[in-house]
């Protein structure tokens, strides 16, 4: 079937003249799925849309896409508004690329998250947040913003010895950069990133990745912090690679299950990244749910499926034709995953 004539929407967040580089990656993405889809034969358009939802569904509504690729992230630099979009998407009934705004939600607040994956018996660090009571448990802890993703505000501070000292960290961190944050169990060991492709209505595991911290000095925490992906100049981006490694099928096949496993707990769809680290006995947490991970041709998810066999465009062309089957059979609705309580037990 021929695309000429198809109309892809790609939408984001406003974004100032001051953003942080997290945050103009935004408009490279947009450049790139624009070139790669106008290379296909589809008629491209972006939106960039802020907090008057109206304007953006009156946008929508007027230009009446085939399909519209969701980047937004945030809305205002507010992290915690990321469901808005697949919210007001669902209720105007077009075809967007993603998960919907309950799997949005439920990934995104990642406190809720471990609740998720407790519930799911899927292995993730016991954490505590300013209201928690402190655990018993001493050794490292990593600070971390609940809502934010994109390693925003992690450095090396970040990880600290001894709950109290978490707790400081975690008041510091709120006085410094605002909004919430919390504390999780910081694992030393291998850090995996498992990047997943819907494919005929069905979750593709591309082949996984690991983030190797070369030449990291002794004591160095060995973490993805915002300078490891954001500040080219510095140590941590140079020295922080990603290679795909040669694991044993009974590595590849435990990480696979746990991957999986979190698929089918959060109700995923169209396109996600699971990172997941193996501690010194090899036994794999997830640490973070990405239901709306970075598509930029340098970024993990392309180079996982370039691994894969699978050129950019026919990715980005695969999320696309995905998203419209699944819009086509009833598929991307927003179902309720959990009780409310829980829901309200977390917020």
């Amino acid at each position: 079937m021929s695309n000429q004539g198809f109309l892809l929407l790609i939408m984001h967040e406003e974004i100032s003249a001051d953003a942080r580089s997290d945050e103009l990656d935004t408009l490279l993405q947009v450049e790139q799925i624009r070139s790669a889809m106008q290379a296909k034969g589809w008629q491209v358009k972006t939106w960039a849309t802020g907090l008057d939802l109206e304007a953006t569904r009156a946008a929508i509504s007027d230009l009446n896409p085939d399909c519209i690729f969701n980047l937004v992230e945030s809305l205002a630099g507010v992290g915690k508004l990321i469901h808005f979009i697949p919210s007001l998407l669902a209720t105007l009934d077009f075809a967007y690329t993603g998960v919907d705004a309950d799997a949005m939600y439920l990934s995104s607040h990642k406190c809720l998250a471990k609740k998720i994956m407790q519930l799911k018996h899927i292995a993730s660090a016991e954490s505590f947040g300013l209201d928690d009571p402190l655990p018993a448990m001493d050794g490292k802890w990593i600070v971390k913003s609940i809502w934010e993703h994109a390693s925003f505000g992690m450095d090396d501070a970040c990880v600290v010895t001894g709950a109290e000292a978490a707790l400081a960290r975690i008041d510091f961190c709120k006085q410094l950069h605002g909004g919430e944050w919390f504390a999780e169990r910081y694992i030393q060991g291998r850090e995996f990133n498992v990047s997943v492709l819907e494919v005929d209505g069905q979750p593709k595991i591309l082949p996984i990745a690991e983030i190797c911290f070369a030449n990291y000095p002794e004591g160095k925490p060995q973490i993805v912090s915002y300078a490891a992906k954001w500040r080219e100049q510095t140590f941590e981006y140079q020295a922080t690679q990603r290679i795909f490694p040669a694991l044993s099928s009974a590595e590849t096949s435990e990480i696979n299950a746990l991957v999986l496993r979190c698929w089918q707990a959060f109700q995923l769809t169209s396109y996600a990244r699971i990172d997941i680290r193996c501690d010194e006995t090899g036994k794999p947490w997830v640490l973070e749910i990405n239901a709306n991970p970075c598509l930029t041709q340098d970024a993990g998810f392309a180079a996982a499926s370039h691994q894969a066999g699978m050129s950019y465009p026919q990715v980005v062309e695969t999320i696309i034709k995905e998203s419209m089957a699944s819009r086509a059979k009833g598929q991307h609705s927003d179902a309720d995953m959990l009780p409310s309580s829980l829901a309200a037990s977390a917020a």
